[in-house]
């Protein structure tokens, strides 16, 4: 009756329910939306989300005690590179991305278009469009178009000549 007297009173809860027996807490605290801990099992049961945040926490205090917080102001981890090291790293690599991938990812693309599966057409859509300023850089320059058969004829949009025996293109 310790638990049932320290609810405050209350016109749902009449003196014959605090008279009655024992079982009848769950009823009144049942009432009260109150889940009383005493009437659970004794064993606590840990949930999933009990165990990951133990883990998180256990992992939260390793990062803090590998890796603390305050290198930025010991400058420990303030390493300065020279201006010329950090461009000429900027210049190879903007080299190789506007001047050496696009070529070749325009030949891969001249030469399996036609052969390609769903995998190689979603890698050369992809590289195409990672590599798109380097293709707009180059798409003016190189020519995949097939090249005259009439030796006559100088470019690829010349008009050839009426001989039936020269067939009008021929492969690379």
């Amino acid at each position: 009756m310790n638990a049932i007297s320290s609810f405050p009173s209350s016109s749902l809860v009449s003196a014959s329910l605090r008279k009655q027996a024992p079982q009848s807490k769950l009823k009144i605290l049942s009432i009260y939306k109150i889940k009383p801990s005493v009437l659970t099992s004794s064993k606590p049961t840990k949930t999933h989300f009990d165990k990951l945040l133990s883990v998180l926490q256990y992992g939260a205090f390793l990062a803090a005690v590998e890796a603390p917080a305050a290198l930025a102001v010991t400058g420990e981890n303030n390493n300065e590179e020279d201006l010329l090291t950090t461009l000429l790293y900027g210049a190879i690599i903007a080299f190789g991305y506007l001047f050496i991938a696009p070529p070749i990812i325009m030949n891969w693309m001249r030469l399996r278009w036609y052969k390609r599966k769903f995998l190689e057409m979603y890698l050369q859509f992809m590289f195409t469009f990672i590599f798109f300023p380097g293709l707009l850089l180059w798409a003016p320059f190189i020519n995949f178009r097939k090249l005259p058969r009439d030796p006559t004829m100088e470019f690829p949009w010349s008009t050839p000549k009426d001989d039936p025996n020269i067939p009008l293109y021929k492969d690379r």
